[in-house]
């Protein structure tokens, strides 16, 4: 990603160039035009170009727009085509790549059409851009190769380093770094022949960056430092700060990390002071902007006070009422939304109500058929007790023995509690204190909120059991701070 963005950054850099190029007027025009329409085109293409250079891409497209359409109303194809490659470019920069391709296409068409050579070969090397982000290598070398022949043809160096730097750029990006490596020495040597600082400056990054991917240090890093030198001779912040960050990136790949801080720290105040001077620069511009924008209203405001003053009570008292209104509408419809709420919570919490009154009473049936269970074992196991029944098949003896709260039975009963109160068992296990299932079941009867004997009855157990197992358990708590049985039950049902 970050060579992608450095591509980029640079192929930015050629399409201001063109940019520059493209505004010149190429051979004789096609059709008269007057002098009016003509200063209008002018003067719109010179701000959409001035708009560009400033970044404001938006701002740029309505110009070159507007300057397109008084050109193509006047039939001036040559200068059609020269707008068209522009709109080709802001599009780009605006990442539509779509209408950047289109506005290239009919440029490009136009150009052949009017034997505007040099624009033709600076539109196909704008398609190769988007082709190469595109990935699409072969169409990309095809236009590109074409527009070096263009180039080559017309003896334009500096257009032709522009598309041979391209050309490095496709072939790096398809991973052919020997082909990229010699695309950007042509390059080089042809911003050489003009001394054309900036593109050697471009072309030593470009050189640096396919070094350090084939492993040579020395020649990277030489590479880097030429480029930054040459930076730093055009006085270009935004070259400097691309020469910094390749040598950060070069010494980091070769494991300098004292440099690679170096540099990155450097490469970070340039950055910073970018960014400032483009805020700077954008304040002032919508400051103008503002002022116009202002100047223009108060015009206005004059000429249509008289009219605004006859309506503004009337305006006003409209205003407000549709203001209430709307107000109430959606206060009405706020608490509307409230009642229904809370109708839905009353009529849940009336169903929750019932269910758990419903299951205490299936639960306190339950303890009642144990307990009159328990009943009749006491009795039985007393020696004037109920006289067991003659049937042959019903053995006393096994209802003798025979448990309440056996497992099963338990089982059964805490499926019942756990209904009810669907929170007790795992609130037990939450506190992390090791309790017994017999001293859970005490638990779960003085939830219940049964006395001792009651317990004991239910349990089949005397009622010394019981206050000896509630016994252990307070002790048991208390070594956890808790002061009683009560206060632990009440932690759990809390």
């Amino acid at each position: 990603m970050p060579n992608l963005n450095k591509a980029k950054w640079l192929t930015g850099l050629c399409f201001l160039l063109l940019v520059v190029a493209c505004t010149k007027n190429e051979g004789n025009s096609t059709a008269p035009k007057s002098q009016p329409e003509k200063q209008v085109s002018a003067v719109l293409t010179n701000m959409g170009n001035e708009q560009w250079r400033m970044g404001n891409y938006q701002e740029a497209l309505n110009y070159f727009t507007q300057a397109y359409k008084q050109v193509k109303a006047s039939g001036n194809e040559q200068e059609m085509a020269t707008l068209l490659n522009n709109l080709g470019l802001v599009h780009w920069r605006l990442e539509n790549n779509t209408a950047a391709m289109e506005c290239y296409t009919e440029a490009a068409t136009l150009a052949e059409k009017t034997g505007m050579k040099r624009l033709l070969g600076l539109t196909l090397t704008n398609k190769s851009l988007i082709l190469k982000e595109q990935r699409d290598f072969n169409t990309a070398f095809k236009d590109n190769n074409e527009a070096i022949q263009i180039f080559k043809e017309l003896k334009e160096p500096r257009d032709l380093a522009i598309a041979y730097n391209n050309q490095g750029q496709i072939y790096r990006l398809s991973g052919a770094f020997d082909p990229a490596l010699n695309y950007y020495l042509l390059s080089l040597e042809e911003c050489k022949k003009i001394n054309y600082s900036e593109g050697m400056a471009t072309a030593y990054q470009n050189l640096s960056t396919v070094y350090a991917k084939q492993g040579n240090k020395e020649k990277a890093l030489w590479a880097g430092h030429k480029c930054l030198n040459l930076s730093y001779k055009v006085k270009s912040k935004v070259r400097i700060s691309e020469g910094l960050r390749e040598l950060s990136r070069n010494y980091d790949l070769f494991q300098v990390p004292d440099s690679a801080l170096y540099y990155f720290k450097k490469h970070y105040d340039v950055e910073k002071e970018v960014m400032e001077a483009n805020q700077s620069n954008l304040l002032s511009q919508y400051q103008a902007k503002l002022g116009i924008e202002v100047k223009n209203l108060r015009i206005k405001n004059l000429q249509n006070e008289k009219e605004i003053a006859n309506n503004r009570l009337m305006l006003i008292a409209v205003s407000v009422v549709i203001a209430l209104l709307i107000s109430a509408f959606f206060v009405y419809r706020y608490l509307s939304i409230i009642r229904f709420r809370k109708k839905q919570l009353e009529l849940q919490l009336q169903n929750s109500l019932q269910l758990i009154q419903v299951k205490e009473e299936e639960l306190k049936t339950y303890i009642i058929d144990l307990t009159h269970k328990n009943n009749i074992i006491n009795k039985l196991q007393e020696p004037n007790g109920i006289e067991p029944a003659t049937d042959p098949d019903y053995d006393v003896t096994e209802l003798l023995e025979h448990k309440i709260f056996t497992d099963d039975g338990w089982d059964k009963f805490k499926v019942r509690f756990r209904a009810i109160y669907p929170d007790f068992f795992s609130r037990i296990k939450q506190s992390g204190i090791a309790v017994t299932e017999a001293e859970i079941r005490i638990l779960v009867l003085m939830r219940l909120q049964l006395n001792g004997t009651d317990m004991a009855s239910i349990l089949g157990i005397s009622p010394q059991s019981v206050r000896a197992c509630k016994m252990r358990l307070k002790k048991k708590l208390q070594a956890n701070n808790y002061q009683s049985v009560e206060e632990y039950l009440q932690y759990i049902v809390s």
